[in-house]
């Protein structure tokens, strides 16, 4: 009898061996499911962070394009004052010639006017 009750004693002890390594296992595990549950909300938060910098992202592209094509159309404006006073330019010197032109017919014609006299 007594060798009974210590291989009892014995697989008392062993299962109690056993259930604290089932309950370290549990421990493990729940300290797993617990980091894996942090993980996934950084997980997401992150993912939320990428969504919000790409929608920055995207705004700022907009407003380049936006500052782009008033760029653009600043720069032909430029082009189009440019192109006025060039051609402003080329008139002024066209009255310009058509005045000492004139200033000779004018001139002429007085030497004419003169030869005459009443």
């Amino acid at each position: 009898m007594h060798k009974c009750a210590k291989a009892l004693i014995d697989t008392v002890d062993e299962i109690g061996q056993i259930t604290r390594v089932i309950n370290d296992v549990n421990n493990i595990v729940a300290t797993i499911a617990s980091a894996t549950e942090e993980q996934l909300a950084a997980t997401k938060e992150i993912a939320g962070n990428i969504g919000q910098a790409s929608s920055g992202i995207q705004e700022v592209n907009e407003n380049l394009s936006q500052s782009s094509a008033v760029s653009a159309g600043i720069a032909k404006d430029i082009l189009d004052v440019n192109q006025e006073s060039a051609e402003m330019s080329n008139s002024s010197s066209q009255i310009n010639m058509s005045a000492k032109d004139l200033s000779i017919l004018a001139d002429e014609l007085n030497s004419m006017v003169a030869r005459f006299k009443i």
